[in-house]
């Protein structure tokens, strides 16, 4: 059976943070990479109210054998009190990109 490469994602508020959480993933092996969009704007309901903020999202490309180890990571150095988690495996993955994220998000170390 051939792995499976997940996308998981999440949004902070600067790219500073953007930087350090994806960082922290590929450092760690946990991502094979990480993407980090352009500004966004969020418009979104927390404590009653109605907000609207500038965001970036941050992609992370990664293995079966990594969500709950990665899902972890990013929450004990998220920024935000409830951060959006969301992961989704991919339904078609050129063979030699799959290749390369097993590999790539296959080496766990220390961080």
């Amino acid at each position: 059976m051939s792995p499976s490469l997940y996308i998981c994602w999440t949004t902070v508020s600067s790219l500073e943070d953007a930087r350090r959480l994806a960082a922290l993933a590929v450092e760690s092996g946990l991502a094979a990479c990480v993407q980090i969009d352009a500004a966004c704007e969020s418009v979104y309901r927390w404590e009653g109210e109605t907000c609207r903020d500038e965001e970036r999202r941050i992609w992370f490309k990664t293995v079966a054998a990594n969500l709950e180890r990665l899902e972890r990571k990013v929450a004990e150095n998220h920024p935000y009190e409830t951060p959006q988690w969301v992961c989704v495996e991919a339904q078609k993955v050129s063979e030699k990109y799959l290749k390369w994220a097993s590999e790539a998000a296959s080496v766990h170390r220390l961080i």
